[in-house]
């Protein structure tokens, strides 16, 4: 059975994120089942080829996803339960980072009426937003000591730390992430699969940055952009809702602190460094791309909130289009390659780590796909649940067609993978 090296990049879309979770979650239950040599189900039926992930990138949800599964498979590699470890680790973060009090339904709900008023047209943006995060986060983080104080067998409108702290919900979910990051130089420098890519921008400079779990622990200090849980944070920092990411140690070259916001302004997800300056044998031959942003609109946004939504899912794409216009460009020099002869030998050979890289496009539905911006911030166990679900299905549509190379699978850019399944 041919196996296939398969690179995971994962949009960023807020909450919208779940979706990515629910996908994710039944390609890694597609690996245990094999890990654990069960049947995998309809997705084994008629299958003729298999895959192998050989990296993940993310950015802001999406970060959080791919960290979640690295993390799990990186603690348990070489362990028969790596698969279902990273399945784990995957759904206790959105199960943490959902609703769980009632404190945090209040918050939810509060947050759901104030994007309501936003899309009738009434503004509820701070002003000073960064400011104002500083102070929610001491006014919830006070609330929740004096709630457990007072009352810690109760619920008495407790917020947790996890729901609106990035580093809380980063510790309690990835505990022991600090023991592995002691081991990133050694997973660096022996190239260690899956390779992890998570985007952000330094807002300084206006450099768009991947940290990498590649980063090369032997250059220049300056260039080093390993993994971290502020690099985690990093990627998901909203600048109208958090204050700018600080990391510990990254300087710019005038010898500034860095700072960084969610990487929806720069690679959304990355997916370039997957090929560039990588040998042969590490670059996957696909990417699938887990889009949650969607490509097509039914009608026109007219109202503010509407139209800044579209703006933010356009300005995503662009960037994720961005990143596969490259892998495109190389596919079509290989294929203006290809009928050279030996004396093109130089020209071979200058293009001797490259190979052609198919890529899909996982969506939602069509009737799933134009949700409103509230959505995106809406953090109900149901609605959360109802995407996980939407996801995994979407997964169990495309696996067995994937393993069956069937030609119902539409590759980009010819159209999202599921497009004829849908009927689009």
């Amino acid at each position: 059975m041919e196996i296939r090296k398969v690179a995971i990049a994962c949009q960023g879309g807020g909450i919208h994120g779940a979706f990515t979770c629910g996908v994710l979650d039944r390609l890694l239950q597609s690996k245990e089942n094999e890990q654990e040599g069960a049947p995998a189900g309809r997705a084994l039926v008629g299958a003729r080829r298999r895959f192998e992930i050989v990296g993940l990138s993310g950015t802001s949800a999406g970060a959080l996803n791919a960290f979640m599964v690295w993390y799990g498979l990186l603690r348990h590699r070489g362990q028969p339960g790596a698969f279902a470890a990273a399945r784990r680790a995957l759904n206790h973060l959105w199960d943490t980072f959902q609703v769980n009090k009632l404190g945090e339904a209040g918050i939810n709900s509060l947050t759901q009426y104030f994007y309501t008023l936003s899309e009738s047209g009434v503004s509820v943006k701070q002003t000073h937003p960064a400011e104002y995060n500083d102070w929610l986060m001491a006014t919830l983080d006070s609330w929740s000591r004096f709630e457990n104080l007072l009352a810690p067998n109760l619920d008495l409108g407790e917020v947790r730390p996890e729901f609106y702290d990035f580093m809380a919900l980063l510790k309690t979910c990835a505990p022991d992430f600090p023991d592995l990051q002691e081991r990133l130089d050694e997973v660096a420098r022996q190239r260690l699969q899956p390779r992890l890519l998570l985007g952000a921008v330094e807002i300084l400079s206006g450099r768009f940055e991947a940290f990498d779990s590649w980063s090369d622990p032997d250059g220049p200090p300056a260039q080093r952009r390993p993994i971290s849980y502020q690099a985690v944070a990093a990627s998901g920092t909203l600048p109208d809702l958090r204050r700018a990411q600080r990391i510990p140690g990254l300087k710019n070259d005038d010898g500034s602190e860095a700072l960084y916001w969610d990487g929806v302004f720069s690679q959304n997800p990355p997916i370039r460094e997957f090929v560039a300056n990588t040998r042969r044998e590490e670059t996957p031959d696909e990417i699938w791309v887990i889009r949650i942003n969607p490509q097509k609109r039914s009608s026109e946004p007219t109202k503010l909130a509407a139209i800044e939504d579209r703006r933010n899912e356009l300005s995503g794409n662009l960037s994720l289009f961005q990143e596969l216009r490259f892998i495109e460009t190389v596919n079509q020099w290989l294929a203006r390659i290809e009928p050279f002869t030996d004396a093109d030998a130089p020209m071979r050979a200058a293009f001797a780590d490259y190979k052609p890289i198919t890529v899909y496009m996982l969506t939602m539905a069509p009737d799933h796909a134009e949700l409103g911006v509230a959505s995106k911030f809406d953090r109900s166990p149901v609605f959360m649940q109802s995407l996980r679900e939407h996801g995994a299905a979407r997964a169990e549509q495309f696996l067995p067609r994937w393993q069956a190379n069937s030609p119902e699978l539409l590759t980009w850019p010819t159209g999202d993978a599921l497009a004829r399944i849908d009927g689009s």
